[in-house]
């Protein structure tokens, strides 16, 4: 018997409805530092995991400090407890899969009713953060084009006997949609143009009230 669907969402402008990474760059490693590192990467000065280590280097403040502020401006979409806790009462895995940190994504997912948290996986990135700033410990492979490949991640749970559907909004996600079973692209998204011009199956969603609508059975 074929074990069950496995969901592996993107947390940062997909669980959440913005970018939290982003406003923990801007917040305490200043926002003209972003834009400097943001540029010199479309310029193709580095990688994209060499970003993420430029954007979040300069950041010292305490590891509670960026909990608490991430517990005050990470705003869950509309729909993902419902979401959740049908995959919970279905047994289907859930696995927030992320190319940001720990550091802000494990205080808004530890505020989660514990049953509820009990059934999520994290696979995201680990900061380490000093007075001397904060260094960024990448989860699995980085395949040159995520910072780490959700792409794997997908490949790992279908080895395992799952079907996966990917929730996504992003670039990082766009390997991740390239092996999954079912892709849900947030409406507008530069993952919905990805798959479209790649002509990728995907349905499009602002809430995750529309991903249980149609969710492959």
């Amino acid at each position: 018997m074929r074990a069950p669907w496995a969901i592996v969402c993107d947390f940062d402008g997909t669980a959440l409805v913005d970018d939290l990474g982003d406003r923990v760059a801007f917040r305490f490693a200043g926002e003209a530092h972003y834009r400097a590192a943001e540029e010199a990467y479309r310029a193709g000065g580095h990688s994209f995991g060499a970003l993420l280590s430029r954007i979040f280097a300069p950041i010292t403040a305490p590891p509670e400090e960026i909990a608490t502020f991430a517990r005050a401006h990470g705003v869950l979409r509309p729909g993902f407890l419902r979401f959740l806790e049908a995959c919970r009462a279905g047994g289907r895995p859930f696995l927030i899969v992320s190319s940001g940190l720990d550091a802000y994504i494990e205080p808004v997912l530890d505020a989660l009713p514990p049953h509820l948290r009990g059934h999520i996986e994290v696979r995201a990135n680990r900061a380490r953060i000093s007075p001397a700033g904060t260094e960024v410990s990448f989860h699995g492979e980085d395949c040159g084009f995520c910072g780490f490949c959700k792409g794997n991640v997908v490949r790992e749970l279908q080895e395992a006997g799952h079907k996966v559907v990917v929730c996504g909004d992003g670039t990082g996600d766009r390997h991740a949609a390239d092996a999954a079973d079912a892709v849900f692209a947030r409406r507008g998204s530069s993952l919905a143009r990805y798959c479209a011009e790649r002509r990728i199956a995907h349905h499009l969603f602002d809430t995750f009230d529309e991903v249980m609508a149609s969710f492959p059975i």
